[in-house]
């Protein structure tokens, strides 16, 4: 999404790509989650290609083994998660009280590179330059990061200029008597610099299902505290509210005092078709964003494909390579292509090798 070279100008093609990547699912065929069962661990240093990976799927995060260059089931012995772009650590974050505690560091290798020089790149003219990647371009182990749960009280606003919603964030929430809903703000009130009113938009689970949406309307006169069972404002008593919006500091916050958490929803499955608020890993006592050192984005020069490069609307990979540790393991790994054998996206293929 950087430079001018080809196709589109910059500014056109991120606005494109803004559009475009939210339709990838519906532009491009989705398959059952196969993929290649792999084998034994290879020698240190020596490169291995994976087949095609099929992480096609907009909802389901597909796990792969280092060890076995392949997918394996989620219940077997994982290093990283994949779904189209997407890539997660074993951490904390994705697996729970399960993780390996994977992390990883980006090397950057091509992140000043113009699209034009991306464009250039082959898997075959960029194997030498991976190759040479030995154990002493492993940095120091404080330079690693992994997957995690940060705090973000503002994660329902678009800010940078005046605040405007970001109705596609949502969470799963684990509710201050142990119940579990997903939550959005769906549309803000703010005339001038006042944040004077919001629309709360709710799942509650029950049992296994996800019930339909329900929308509380709310207008400030202080800080608001939600019971979300209720759909309603709360006078704040003990436990009998889950999340609270400030309009003085615009901060929404969880009644950790009685474990309320979250766990932030992803890009897909949306609000609307997400199937479960019970299934997260981990429900932090705040708002939460998962970051991670792999970007999931293509507008970012650190992540693994780069966008509409020759005006086509098409991922190309941009070779960068990142360096993943687990445990005492130091592998390298490179995403060289997108595309399924016959042209479908969400299947990546990964060029790696492990170096210590």
């Amino acid at each position: 999404m950087h430079g001018t070279t080809f196709g589109l100008t910059r500014s056109a093609r991120v606005g494109a790509a803004l559009v475009t990547l939210a339709m990838l699912g519906a532009c491009e065929d989705e398959a059952a989650l196969t993929g290649p069962t792999g084998g034994g661990e290879a020698a240190i240093n020596e490169v291995v290609t994976s087949q095609a990976v099929n992480a096609s799927s907009t909802d389901t995060l597909v796990a792969f083994s280092l060890t076995k260059n392949a997918i394996v089931p989620k219940n077997e012995d994982w290093d990283i998660l994949f779904r189209r772009y997407e890539i997660r650590l074993n951490s904390a974050a994705t697996a729970g009280a399960a993780t390996k505690n994977a992390t990883a560091y980006s090397l950057d290798n091509n992140k000043t590179k113009s699209d034009a020089e991306v464009l250039a790149m082959t898997v075959e003219n960029t194997l030498a330059a991976f190759d040479a990647v030995r154990a002493s371009a492993i940095p120091s182990d404080n330079q690693f990061t992994t997957d995690r749960l940060t705090e973000n009280k503002y994660g329902y606003l678009n800010l940078g200029g005046t605040p405007t919603v970001n109705a596609a964030n949502f969470w799963k929430v684990k509710t201050a008597t142990g119940s579990y809903a997903l939550v959005r703000v769906a549309a803000i009130t703010l005339p001038g610099s006042t944040l004077s009113g919001v629309a709360i938009e709710s799942r509650l689970q029950n049992g296994t299902t996800l019930g339909s949406v329900q929308t509380l309307n709310v207008t400030f006169s202080g800080a608001a505290s939600i019971n979300l069972s209720t759909n309603s404002v709360v006078a704040a008593n003990g436990c009998n509210w889950d999340i609270r919006i400030n309009p003085a500091t615009f901060e929404m916050t969880t009644n950790s005092a009685c474990n309320a958490g979250t766990y932030p929803g992803g890009t897909s499955p949306t609000f609307a078709n997400a199937t479960s608020a019970s299934d997260a890993p981990q429900y932090p006592l705040y708002v939460t964003q998962l970051t991670g050192t792999v970007p999931n984005s293509v507008t970012d020069l650190s992540a693994p494909f780069r966008y509409n490069l020759a005006g086509t609307m098409r991922l190309h990979p941009s070779f960068n390579i990142y360096l993943i540790k687990v445990g005492a393991k130091v592998y390298k790994v490179q995403l060289i292509n997108y595309y399924s054998a016959t042209g479908t996206g969400g299947y990546p293929t990964v060029r790696a090798a492990r170096i210590q």
